[in-house]
């Protein structure tokens, strides 16, 4: 299984309430793809207007594959300009985690 984790730094609540529409936007199309949909997370404790995307993957393979797919859906890129406009100067980050399993000695 893979985690991927997309960090943002919103500059305010109005940039917060818009990335959460924007998600929920997306992950509509997503699920009408049949793309992994993303769920929206925040800090309970931490950093202040921190958000951060996760999606779970089976496998690399099927990451790679929706990611190619989305880089070439011509919907999604008025998202990519919305935002834009939310960020702070932070460009924020992002991971990508793999299900650790054992180790042969």
């Amino acid at each position: 299984m893979y985690r991927e984790r997309q960090l943002i730094t919103v500059t305010d609540l109005d940039s917060w309430n818009e990335l959460v529409t924007i998600t929920e936007e997306v992950n509509e199309l997503c699920a009408s793809k049949g793309w992994t949909r993303g769920m929206l997370l925040t800090r309970t404790v931490g950093r202040f207007n921190e958000l951060c995307l996760e999606r779970d993957y089976p496998d690399l393979e099927t990451m790679v594959r929706e990611r190619k797919e989305m880089d070439a859906e011509p919907a999604l890129a008025p998202y990519a300009k919305r935002l834009d406009a939310l960020r702070t100067e932070d460009t924020g980050y992002s991971e990508l985690w793999e299900e650790a399993l054992s180790v042969p000695l």
